[in-house]
């Protein structure tokens, strides 16, 4: 037997073993004896009960970054950035995320929400006015994400502060609705309508984190605009959106903090429930208690559970794996003075083209795993 016919014999037989120990390795579940197969295993409804997307790939928008951060880094040419919380918060409830990136023409925006299952605009300070922004990104996401869930498919919407804000701004096509109020580094419990359980958002939401978000100051506000019931029932927003919670500012003025979409399943807090979680800046008044993380972990697993409902992906796993936030590296921006312990900032010149520091390592690892078969290719022969 020559050379090549010995490895091919070899790998033949290491094979078969592989795929008999994969077929054949019993296991108990539900009390009952079953076999795995070779299929993935997320698939199988011992499982995925509902045939769930296991995999949701949630995308983040960027916005401008700002002049303090600038000034901390003179010589850089960030363009945009996401606070590095927002990712954590959907990565914790078993996402990924993809950066969408500001500054882009309406065809970016429609392929990109083509490929992913959902979509969360995060909290800032921003202005809405400026061109080519945040709120020029969210305009073509909102409008987008209307008609893929018009045509059938199910794409939620998550808006957080400035992203709740920009959800009713653009609802109310672009009239102001927003009113001044004082609730920065205030945290809260949420006053609940009557009727809070008839929505998506609560319905299914165990006792206790009702309780806890009723009667302890769990939710971190940092914002300097509000909506009233007043202006959305002169506005006419309430036949668009449910509010299920209010509370009241520094100054004792009410607001909404919570809403969903009473046609899409689009939703906003004016808190912040990924601050609890993962912004640990000090003297700013975020719960990180037991009872805190529980309730900013219900609102995570509840959006990430909305984007399990989509069933969208990318045509290939390459174009996947180089839209992942992976491919970049965030910044401990907490050390210097920002209200943000982490932030992802992007160099206009590097975005989108796979070259940041997690496309380097992956191109190594790639390089390390083609020399290891070649070697063990030589091995064999």
């Amino acid at each position: 037997m020559d050379n090549c016919s010995r490895s091919l014999t070899m790998a033949t037989c290491c094979l078969g073993l592989f795929l008999a120990c994969v077929t054949l390795q019993p296991t108990l579940a539900s009390g009952r004896l079953i076999k795995y197969t070779n299929r993935d295993i997320n698939d199988s409804p011992l499982v995925n009960l509902d045939n769930e997307n296991p995999t949701p790939i949630v995308g983040i928008l960027s916005q401008e970054v700002s002049q303090f951060v600038l000034r901390k880094y003179p010589n850089s040419t960030f363009s945009s950035y996401i606070a590095a919380s927002y990712v954590k918060f959907v990565e914790g409830a078993g996402g990924r995320v993809v950066p969408i990136w500001i500054g882009k023409p309406r065809e970016y925006y429609e392929d990109i929400l083509s490929k992913i299952n959902g979509v969360l605009l995060p909290g800032g300070a921003t202005y809405f006015n400026q061109s080519n922004g945040y709120a020029d990104a969210g305009r073509y996401i909102y409008e987008i994400a209307m008609k893929i869930n018009d045509e059938g498919t199910y794409f939620p919407v998550w808006g957080t502060c400035l992203g709740f804000e920009l959800l009713v701004y653009l609802s109310a096509n672009g009239t102001e609705p927003r009113t001044y109020c004082s609730s920065s580094a205030q945290p809260l419990p949420l006053e609940f309508k009557e009727d809070f359980k008839d929505s998506r958002m609560f319905r299914n939401a165990s006792s206790d984190v009702i309780e806890i978000l009723k009667s302890y100051p769990v939710t971190a506000n940092f914002h300097m605009y509000c909506f009233t019931e007043e202006t959305f029932a002169t506005m006419k927003l309430d036949s668009m959106w449910k509010v299920m919670s209010l509370n009241h500012d520094w100054d004792g003025s009410e607001f909404i903090s919570t809403i969903e979409h009473k046609k899409y399943p689009f939703y906003g807090v004016q808190f912040h429930p990924e601050k609890n979680l993962y912004e640990f800046v000090p003297n700013r008044n975020i719960t990180h208690t037991t009872l805190a993380i529980r309730t900013s972990q219900y609102f995570a697993d509840f959006f990430v559970g909305e984007t399990r409902r989509n069933r969208q992906y990318f045509p290939n796993e390459t174009e996947e794996m180089e839209a992942l936030i992976y491919n970049y590296s965030p910044k401990y921006t907490g050390a210097i003075g920002s209200s943000f312990m982490q932030q992802y900032l992007f160099d206009e010149k590097t975005i989108g083209d796979g070259k940041g520091d997690g496309a380097e390592r992956a191109s190594a690892s790639l390089l390390l795993s083609l020399i290891s078969v070649f070697v063990i290719y030589r091995f064999w022969l």
